[in-house]
């Protein structure tokens, strides 16, 4: 395992000019901030994750969570009416933060809180798909995996941060490049 943060460089990997990425949060998260999460919930984050929230360098992404999405010119949004298969509405994703200064539907102490007292399971979302209900967690034992919505239940997932987040910026550049070809057709 490395030290090194990776969230720059799977972006610039798996990202091109038709996405947009924002921060999560107005600062970085702190030790602290990350450090008291923890106490609070009784849940260590893996160690990629608490990279991923530190963060490195002075960039303005790096690293405050952050929010990724196709440009709604090239995938645009859609309406409440709107069918179609699951894939077509699932258009960006973000992580989220420890950063006090953030909106709560951003902040990891207000997501977890939520989370637990919606489902009584002791886990914390670290990442979200946008508009799919299942959402990536770690559990007690500091383990990532996928809570299942219509089970309610954490599905493991033998996976790091790192390789979960990769996976899932794969994913989604597949499924912008699809939505572009099939409005070529």
């Amino acid at each position: 395992m490395t030290n090194k943060d990776k969230t720059l460089d799977l972006l610039d990997l798996h990202l091109d000019q038709d996405f947009r990425v924002s921060p999560m949060a107005p600062n970085r998260s702190s030790e602290k901030d990350i450090h008291d999460l923890e106490k609070k919930f009784g849940i260590r984050f893996p160690e990629e994750y608490r990279i991923h929230l530190l963060g490195e360098g002075d960039g303005v992404i790096n690293q405050r969570g952050i929010y990724v999405e196709v440009l709604e010119n090239i995938w645009p949004r859609p309406n409440g009416l709107q069918v179609g298969p699951f894939w077509t509405f699932l258009y960006g994703l973000h992580t989220y933060t420890a950063s006090k200064e953030s909106e709560e539907w951003m902040r990891l102490e207000f997501v977890a809180k939520e989370f637990i007292e919606n489902t009584g399971i002791q886990a914390i979302p670290i990442m979200k798909i946008i508009c799919d209900p299942d959402v990536y967690c770690v559990d007690e034992n500091s383990k990532i995996g996928i809570y299942r919505h219509e089970e309610n239940l954490i599905e493991p997932i033998d996976m790091t941060f790192w390789d979960v987040f990769k996976m899932e910026l794969k994913e989604l550049r597949d499924r912008k490049d699809q939505k572009v070809n099939e409005a070529k057709q």
